[in-house]
Formats: C-alpha cells, structure tokens, sequence
C-alpha cells in the first residue's frame, strides 16, 4: 500500500454514509469517556476502609450525671440540666495517645461509629506522625478505644 491507495482510501471512507462517520465518533466518544474514568495516567492513593465505617458528626447523646444535692422534707431534689460526657475531649486526646508514641493529636469531634450492628458514640481524635495521620476512636463513655 502507498501513499496515493491511503489517499484514496480516505477519499472513498468520507464518501460512504453517514453511518460509517456515526459509529466511529461513538467509538471515540466511549474511548474518551473510558480513559477519563478510568485515567491509567494518574496513580491514585488507596483507601483504607477506617473512613468508610465512620458515620459523621451526630447530635451528641447525652449523659447526665447523678446530682449529689440535699434532698428536702418534701421528696424534692436539686437538679441541675448539666450534659456532660464521661470522658471528656482532653481525656479522649491522652487515651488515643497512649498507644501512639510520637504522634500528636489534633482537635478531637463528636461523632458516631457502628461496630458489629452497634452504634457507639465516640471522640473522633485525628492523631499525625510525620506524614502519616489517622483516625482514633473513643468511647465516650467508657474510655475504650474502639476498633473500626
């Protein structure tokens, strides 16, 4: 094949139907809708699952705790509307930090996580070393690192 049969071979594709022309623009059209997906030209991070179990930022469930007021003659007590968590966010940093020497950890959050069909609530406490960084999760109400 030499230049002149390429040639008239393009000649000859341009003068069949539209057909020809549709279909090979649906093939590019795909072609370019499969590399932009799919993009082998871009290497990508893979994905733990540690975030994917994690719920977002719930309203928080509250925890009251026991008033030890005087009570009156009269059966009633003083009662405070006080919510409070029995570990607090200070306490939640020391915990996911015990077990992490050289990390620091950030501002923890509030948040839900579901472990085996139960959901805890729990600090949300992101801790970093360098350039590594994850996620630790405290109970809120018992202490206990919960393992996600």
């Amino acid at each position: 094949m030499n230049l002149s049969d390429l040639i008239q071979y393009i000649k000859d594709f341009w003068n069949d139907g539209w057909e020809k022309k549709a279909l090979i623009v649906m093939g590019v059209v795909v072609l370019i809708i499969l590399v932009y997906a799919y993009n082998p030209f871009y290497a990508r991070t893979n994905i733990t699952g540690n975030e994917d179990s994690q719920i977002g930022p719930a309203t928080p469930v509250p925890v009251t705790t026991p008033n030890t007021g005087t009570v009156g003659s009269n059966n009633s007590t003083n009662s405070t509307d006080n919510v409070t968590y029995l570990i607090s966010e200070e306490q939640a940093k020391r915990i996911a930090l015990q077990g992490n020497s050289g990390f620091r950890a950030g501002q923890p959050i509030q948040g839900t996580v579901v472990v085996n069909q139960t959901t805890t609530v729990v600090w949300i406490v992101p801790i970093t070393k360098a350039s590594q960084s994850r996620n630790v999760y405290v109970d809120v109400n018992t202490g206990k690192i919960v393992e996600v």
